[in-house]
C-alpha cells in the first residue's frame, strides 16, 4: 500500500519554497508515496502550476478565491470553516504524512483535533524570526501545541537552523533535510550564452547583471538598482536581467527616472532559470536575510560568479565563486567586486551536497518510518 501525503503551502506560485513542493511532487517515488498539494489559495499561469498540471498532480484548495473581500471573509470565518474544511480532505484522501510548509500552522492548529495517526511534518524555509518572531504569535502557539499533542517533527535547511529550531521548541529530533536542486536540469543545458541572449533579445555584447528572486522587501531590489546605476556608470554594456513575480513598480520607476529602462529586462513566471541563468555574466544577489538562498545554489551549478550579501547562511555557499559583501558597503564596494575577476570565497561543502534527488531520499525515509509505526501499532 502507498503512503499517502499531503503537502500543504500557501499557493502555487514560483518561489523556492513551492518550487521545492513541486519538485517533491514530482520526484518522490511514485510507486511508494501518492502526493496530493493542498493548497490555502488558487493561484493559476506560474510555471510551477503549470509543470504540475502537466504531470497530473492532484492539488486541492482551501479557499476557492484570493480577491480582496474572500481575504476579510476567509480571515473572519476561519477557526470554525478551516478545520471543517480541513477535516472533510483529510476524511477524503486519508494521509499518511501532511508535510505543512510556509505559514500554515495556524490552520493545522485548528483542525489539530482531527490530525490523529497522522504524522505532521514542518519546513522552515527561512530565518526562524520570519515565522515565529513576535509578529507570529499564532504561528508559534500553533506549532508549540502540534510539536506536543501531534508529535510534529522539524525540517531545517541547515545545522545551524536545526540547532536554533530545537532550542526555540525545547525539542532534540530536528532534522535537516536540505532545499536542494535537480542537477540533471543544470547539467543538460545545450543552449551557449550567444543563442540563449538572442532568444531573451539581449545584446550579445552587454555584460548581464542577473538576479533571480520574488520582488519583496527580502530580496533588496532597491539596492540593487543602485547597484546596478553604479555598474552602467562604469560600463556602457552592464544590463540587468531580473526574474521574479511580484510588484515591479519601484524598480520599473527607478530605472526609468535612472534613464536605464533599455538596459533591463524583468522576466516573470519562467520555468527555464537554468537556460537564462546562461545568458548570465554575474550573479548578483542582496538579500536583507535568507534561510538559505536555494536559487544561490543554482547560480553556482551554472558556474556563475556570484555576489551575496552578508546576511545569505555560509551553508550556501559551496563554490570559491561566491564574494561576500556588507550590506552597509556602498555600491561602489559592489561594483568592484562585480568586475573584479579575483575569487576570495571559501566554500563550506560541496555542490552535490544539494542534489535533490539524495535529500528526496531522506525525505522519503522520514514519511516510510512513519508508515511502518502506523501499520505496527
Amino acid at each position: 500500500m502507498k503512503t499517502k501525503v499531503i503537502e500543504f503551502i500557501t499557493s502555487l506560485g514560483d518561489g523556492g519554497a513551492e518550487t521545492l513542493v513541486k519538485d517533491y511532487a514530482l520526484l518522490l517515488d511514485k510507486d511508494l508515496f501518492d502526493i496530493t498539494i493542498l493548497t490555502r489559495y488558487p493561484i493559476h499561469g506560474t510555471a510551477n502550476m503549470k509543470i504540475l498540471n502537466d504531470n497530473d498532480i492532484k492539488i486541492i484548495t482551501l479557499n476557492s478565491s484570493d480577491s480582496v473581500f474572500a481575504k476579510i471573509f476567509n480571515k473572519i470565518t476561519k477557526p470554525v470553516r478551516i478545520p471543517l474544511k480541513l477535516r472533510s480532505i483529510i476524511r477524503m484522501e486519508k494521509p499518511d504524512v501532511i508535510h505543512v510548509h510556509l505559514c500554515q500552522l495556524e490552520y493545522m492548529g485548528y483542525a489539530a483535533k482531527y490530525l490523529k495517526d497522522i504524522r505532521i511534518f514542518y519546513t522552515c524555509h527561512n530565518i526562524i524570526e520570519k515565522y515565529f518572531g513576535p509578529d507570529c504569535k499564532k504561528e508559534l502557539k500553533a506549532a508549540q501545541m502540534l510539536i506536543r499533542n501531534n508529535g510534529m517533527r522539524l525540517i531545517a535547511l541547515h545545522d545551524d537552523m536545526r540547532r536554533e529550531l530545537n532550542t526555540l521548541f525545547n525539542t532534540d529530533n530536528t532534522v535537516v533535510i536540505r532545499n536542494g536542486i535537480d542537477f540533471e536540469r543544470f547539467n543538460s543545458i545545450d543552449i551557449t550564452k550567444s543563442n540563449e541572449r538572442q532568444l531573451l533579445g539581449i545584446p550579445e555584447n552587454a555584460f548581464v547583471i542577473g538576479h533571480v528572486g520574488r520582488f519583496t522587501h527580502q530580496k533588496n531590489h532597491p539596492f540593487l538598482i543602485e547597484i546596478f546605476r553604479e555598474a552602467s556608470a562604469r560600463d556602457k554594456n552592464a544590463f540587468l536581467l531580473l526574474v521574479g513575480a511580484g510588484d515591479t513598480a519601484y524598480v520599473t520607476e527607478k530605472l526609468k527616472e535612472y534613464n536605464l529602462e533599455t538596459r533591463c529586462m524583468i522576466l516573470s513566471n519562467r520555468s527555464d532559470i537554468p537556460q537564462i541563468m546562461r545568458a548570465m555574466d554575474v550573479f548578483v544577489f542582496p538579500s536583507l536575510y535568507e534561510g538559505l538562498g536555494i536559487v544561490l545554489i543554482e547560480a553556482q551549478a551554472m558556474g556563475l560568479r556570484c555576489i551575496i550579501s552578508d546576511a545569505v547562511p555560509d551553508e550556501a555557499v559551496r563554490t570559491r565563486n561566491v564574494i561576500k559583501c556588507s550590506l552597509e558597503d556602498s555600491p561602489v564596494v559592489w561594483v568592484d567586486n562585480i568586475y573584479s575577476n579575483s575569487i576570495n570565497s571559501g566554500s563550506y561543502g560541496t555542490l552535490d551536497d544539494y542534489d535533490m534527488r539524495k535529500e528526496i531520499k531522506k525525505l522519503e525515509q522520514l514519511y516510510l518510518n512513519q508508515r511502518r509505526q502506523k501499520v505496527t501499532k
